[in-house]
């Protein structure tokens, strides 16, 4: 067991969740996902995106972390144990200091019948399994970040992905410092 106190429990995302990463233009991202590598790897990716991760395994986990870190933005798988994505985009709706968070629902079907299920229960837009990344990286520009603070991210990380695997590439010193004589924008 952790007894220091500095040292937030592993696994537990509400202990390593900091305010202070929102006030630094950190979008805050609820990743709810059953399969743990799935949450693992877009953990990864939105870090590279800029983004502050926080995740739950299955839908009531969901609601009690969406309460206490106030996220940015939802991603919901839709197949879960417990309280399946559909119920939980309806309690996210109904609850006041939640309901205007964007939800993108994840899921494994791509039928339009599907899609307008999701749409009904409250979430603004559909992904389809396996998750297109540069789509995902577009809906995260349109539902929680400034043009800014996009072209900033872009400016200072590549992320590069190939058959399923991916690399967060830093630009040299010199590059960095190269770019931002040319945009004036801090490191």
């Amino acid at each position: 067991m952790n007894n220091d106190p500095q040292v937030p429990p592993k696994g537990d995302p509400i202990n390593s969740f900091s305010l202070d990463l929102r006030e630094k233009n950190h979008p805050v991202v609820l990743i709810v996902e059953d399969h743990d590598d799935t949450r693992e790897m877009l953990t990864i990716l939105l870090s590279s995106f800029g983004c502050h991760v926080v995740g739950a395994e299955d839908g009531e986990r969901a609601m009690n972390v969406a309460e206490r870190s106030r996220p940015d933005l939802i991603l919901l798988d839709i197949k879960m144990p417990r309280l399946d994505g559909l119920a939980v985009a309806r309690l996210i709706r109904s609850h006041p200091s939640l309901n205007k968070v964007p939800i993108v629902a994840v899921t494994g079907y791509g039928t339009p019948q599907h899609h307008r299920e999701a749409l009904r229960a409250g979430c603004n837009h559909c992904l389809v399994k396996p998750i297109d990344f540069d789509q995902l990286e577009k809906l995260i520009e349109v539902f929680v970040r400034s043009p800014r603070q996009a072209t900033i991210r872009s400016r200072y990380s590549l992320v590069v992905r190939s058959r399923g695997v991916m690399c967060l590439l830093g630009l040299n010193d010199a590059s960095r410092q190269r770019r931002r004589d040319e945009a004036d924008l801090p490191l």
